[in-house]
């Protein structure tokens, strides 16, 4: 049985990038980072990016694809987006158009070894979407950009074994932060972010409903704090048998195995 690891390369308002391996397959999630920089992660693993087998965009937001006008250019590489999103990418750059494969969210598909399972998300994007991922040995579900959590994604993420988790902003750092009226309304809203308290009362629940390991991702750098983000998480999982990782604003310093066997809180920053 081969290890699976999950390394995030940047998570941010300012920019999104992780990369999922199991089962010899590697899967970069979103491309919210130069292509420079991508290099550079990867080769810190001892990758390169002709060994990505493919990329899954959640949506067509910049901070998730930054690089992506540079990857197209240089790389022959399949890209996976939603239909909404594959036509709002095409009008942003039309070279993009023959790499992207559109799907249907809720139509699965595989990549090498790996199920793809996609679902909608609320989010204020053209046609944004979280991921399952299914191997023979580890379900790993991804989910940031949504506004509030519901009861499709509640379903579809229960008994995930990992979950990546939005864990974007603490409520009052936003409710008193510098940010202009209009933008505290688009984040706090519905097709938005999701809080920490939001997104602690859901890994929780998914705790209970048998996920091990949780990654808190995509904080803003401006209404949010690591140490924020993980004490919301930890105080409502309460004990519960889930470790729990805060994705950092830059790459991790090393990937996380999955699953992990301990059963604690920690923090990687």
């Amino acid at each position: 049985m081969e290890d699976t690891f999950y390394y995030s390369i940047a998570s941010s308002s300012s920019g999104n990038c992780s990369l999922y391996i199991s089962q010899n397959t590697c899967i970069l999630i979103d491309l919210g980072v130069s292509v420079r920089r991508l290099n550079t992660a990867l080769k810190a693993l001892g990758l390169a990016i002709p060994d990505i087998h493919a990329v899954l965009l959640t949506h067509e937001h910049g901070d998730h694809v930054k690089g992506l006008a540079t990857f197209v250019k240089h790389y022959n590489i399949p890209i996976y987006a939603t239909h909404g999103t594959a036509k709002a990418l095409i009008a942003q750059n039309p070279a993009a158009e023959k790499l992207l494969h559109p799907f249907w969210a809720g139509d699965g598909f595989s990549i090498g070894t790996i199920g793809v399972q996609p679902f909608p998300t609320p989010h204020d994007a053209a046609d944004s979407t979280g991921y399952v991922l299914q191997s023979a040995s580890h379900t790993f579900g991804f989910a940031t950009d949504l506004g509030f959590i519901p009861s499709t994604i509640r379903k579809i993420l229960h008994g995930c074994d990992t979950v990546v988790l939005e864990s974007n902003h603490d409520p009052d750092m936003l409710r008193y932060g510098p940010y202009p009226w209009p933008l505290k309304q688009r984040i706090s809203g519905r097709q938005g972010h999701l809080s920490n308290p939001d997104c602690a009362a859901f890994a929780a629940e998914l705790a209970q409903n048998g996920t091990s390991t949780i990654i808190l991702a995509h904080l803003s750098e401006s209404n949010n704090t690591p140490v924020k983000a993980l004490r919301a998480a930890c105080a409502a999982l309460d004990g519960l048998p889930c470790e729990v990782f805060v994705a950092p604003k830059t790459q991790m310093d090393k990937p996380i195995r999955l699953p992990i066997k301990e059963k604690l809180c920690s923090i990687s920053v």
